[in-house]
């Protein structure tokens, strides 16, 4: 992103597909550029470009973990942090549950729903230096468990006896009102 010149001044759009193993990780866009240096991963850039804060502002329009099902939402989807001032860093904590959902027709989609919990924090001093680094984090870690959703469909006799039972209902209390009165 920092060769984009597109990104300077108005900002971009991320999008794209992170392949992962089934273990804790992160993904994260942050300031500088990014490197090895004996054996871990850093960013580097340059402070002056930082001393009047770095925005950080972002909206997250869709995140899946797996292939996408209809009818299910994800907690993050539409989320939206503005930085007013400041640089900010910002943290999505994820909890990854692998999922299968079983269609009416015995279709298997397998997937991963997730709930998430967030924080952020300047991490400008008042006097310009850094006490971490100004991004956007999604940490994410994988449930041991597996769960399975199956859609099934109701039968015409269950409307029935639902409907039945409701008249009966009405009829039982209209003759107890009829009995007090």
């Amino acid at each position: 992103l920092a060769g984009a010149p597109q990104c300077k001044l108005v900002g971009c759009r991320v999008h794209g597909k992170v392949v992962v193993n089934k273990v804790s990780g992160n993904v994260h866009v942050a300031l500088g550029r990014s490197t090895v240096r004996n054996g871990k991963h850093v960013h580097e850039f340059n402070m002056l470009d930082v001393s009047e804060g770095f925005n950080t502002s972002h909206q997250i329009h869709s995140i899946t973990f797996g292939d996408e099902v209809p009818g299910v939402i994800s907690p993050l989807d539409g989320t939206m942090q503005v930085v007013r001032h400041g640089a900010y860093m910002f943290h999505y904590y994820i909890k990854l549950v692998p999922t299968v959902f079983i269609s009416r027709w015995g279709d298997e989609v397998y997937t991963n729903q997730y709930s998430v919990t967030d924080s952020a924090r300047n991490v400008q001093s008042a006097r310009g230096e850094l006490a971490g680094l100004p991004g956007v984090f999604i940490v994410y870690d994988f449930s041991p468990f597996l769960m399975r959703k199956s859609e099934k469909v109701k039968p015409w006799s269950y409307i029935f006896t639902s409907i039945s039972a409701i008249i009966g209902g009405v009829f039982a209390i209209a003759s107890l009102a009829e009995m007090v009165v």
